[in-house]
């Protein structure tokens, strides 16, 4: 666990994204939860040493930032309007046998904690627009909505650390995914980040940073999207584009042990902006 300021805490080893908490007089508030069970109830064992856990936000609605709100029952769960759908998408595949099976091979430790009738899914009831302020203690918390990495991206903002969680609109010195990315909204998301009063970045992957990295995530989201766009503008249809050597246009490794993903992820990166650049030209 990586104290990141006087009252904020993230952890960045574990299989998955960068969960975090700040610690208030008036208990704790959660950013994501850990993917794998036992992780994610060793968090909760972490976290308690600070403080109750009072809210949880998640960032986005991939299932290594909400598959562990199971663990944290009693806690309120903070989703962009959007994130309730998403979540209730991924219900059955989080209590699959196909989960299962995968889980006795690569994460024994986590199969008793699986389906536990102790732990059922924890969807996002708390649901904002654009924006939600809350007070905690002595501490603002404002949930901006960011998208771009996926539509309801949200980066948690704690004004008095000067840290802001963006969940995966940053990915620090490790491989970008776009699997679902409107990069144009990404672009203008990592602007407002900028304008963000902080000196500590926590990414959705990879070490914390300060804000002299963002211009570097901007460039990969641009260069990713130039390169899809000299296929479309070839006139290849998709087939034809994914047929093509994968742009080598992203300098890092894949991250956080996701690296049985890489291959998988560069086609998803390629399809998804094939589709996004297609339908603003059609416009």
């Amino acid at each position: 666990m990586r104290r990141v300021s006087e009252h904020v805490y993230a952890e960045i080893y574990y299989w998955g994204c960068n969960p975090g908490f700040l610690v208030t007089d008036d208990g704790v508030f959660m950013v994501d939860t850990p993917q794998q069970p036992i992780n994610a109830v060793q968090w909760r064992e972490k976290m308690a040493e600070h403080g109750r856990p009072r809210h949880l936000v998640n960032t986005e609605p991939h299932g290594d930032h909400i598959l562990g709100n199971s663990y944290f029952p009693g806690v309120e769960v903070i989703g962009q309007r959007l994130m309730l759908d998403r979540y209730n998408e991924t219900i059955p595949r989080m209590q699959s046998e196909e989960r299962l099976e995968t889980m006795k091979q690569q994460d024994p430790d986590s199969v008793w904690l699986l389906n536990h009738p102790n732990y059922p899914p924890n969807p996002p009831t708390r649901h904002f627009d654009d924006r939600l302020n809350l007070t905690l203690g002595k501490h603002t918390i404002e949930c901006i909505h960011m998208p771009g990495h996926t539509p309801p991206q949200t980066s948690a903002y704690f004004p008095q650390e000067g840290v802001v969680f963006t969940g995966d609109n940053v990915f620090h010195r490790c491989k970008t995914f776009l699997q679902e990315a409107n990069p144009w909204e990404w672009l203008a998301s990592l602007k407002a980040i900028e304008a963000l009063d902080v000196s500590v970045i926590v990414p959705g992957h990879g070490e914390p940073c300060d804000k002299s990295y963002l211009r570097e995530q901007a460039e990969i989201v641009e260069a990713w999207t130039a390169a899809v766009e000299k296929f479309v503008q070839a006139g290849m249809t998709e087939e034809e584009a994914l047929a093509q050597p994968r742009p080598d246009v992203d300098p890092y490794p894949i991250g956080q042990r996701l690296f049985a993903a890489h291959d998988r992820v560069n086609t998803s990166n390629v399809t998804n902006l094939y589709r996004q650049i297609v339908a603003r030209n059609a416009k």
